[in-house]
């Protein structure tokens, strides 16, 4: 009985070249993704960063200080009259600006699978103390609690402490 070792050359090649061509496809799918990611990133970044030159108030601290107020006034209004009432349009913006920010802080946690690596990405911390009061009082109850999982909620709490 003889051993025919061209057969199981080819098969340990074969099987080798299928190992090598799936890590060379796992390995650029992984960068692919990443490159995915940042630039999508920087393209949020930047909407951001340009509605915050465009608006200033959504990061004047005297503007932000009101939001609790404006939430209460809000809910007791039955209506609301956009085109003669400028105070709650810059509010209801700023919410939309808040949520772009935390949606941002939340798909980088996400993707970062860890608070240290997010941190050391961009300074959130910071900015997320900075819209502190919109996080813990949304316009709808529980809002930023329903709608960001369970950990993300927690570091952010967290933060705010």
């Amino acid at each position: 009985m003889t051993i025919d070792w061209t057969i199981d050359a080819r098969n340990i090649i074969l099987s080798l070249s299928i190992i090598i061509s799936t890590g060379i496809s796992i390995f650029f799918y992984l960068k692919n993704r990443a490159f995915g990611f940042e630039n999508s990133f920087n393209d949020r970044l930047f909407k951001i960063q340009d509605i915050a030159f465009k608006y200033p108030f959504v990061e004047d601290t005297k503007f932000i200080d009101g939001w609790d107020n404006f939430v209460i006034e809000y809910r007791k209004k039955e209506s609301i009259d956009y085109d003669n009432d400028k105070l709650t349009e810059k509010y209801l913006q700023y919410e939309q600006y808040c949520e772009m920010i935390f949606n941002l802080i939340s798909d980088t946690y996400s993707y970062k699978k860890d608070e240290e690596k997010m941190l050391a990405f961009i300074s959130f911390k910071a900015w997320a103390r900075t819209h502190r009061n919109w996080w813990k009082n949304p316009l709808v109850k529980h809002s930023n609690q329903d709608n960001y999982d369970e950990e993300f909620t927690i570091i952010i709490d967290k933060w705010l402490k």
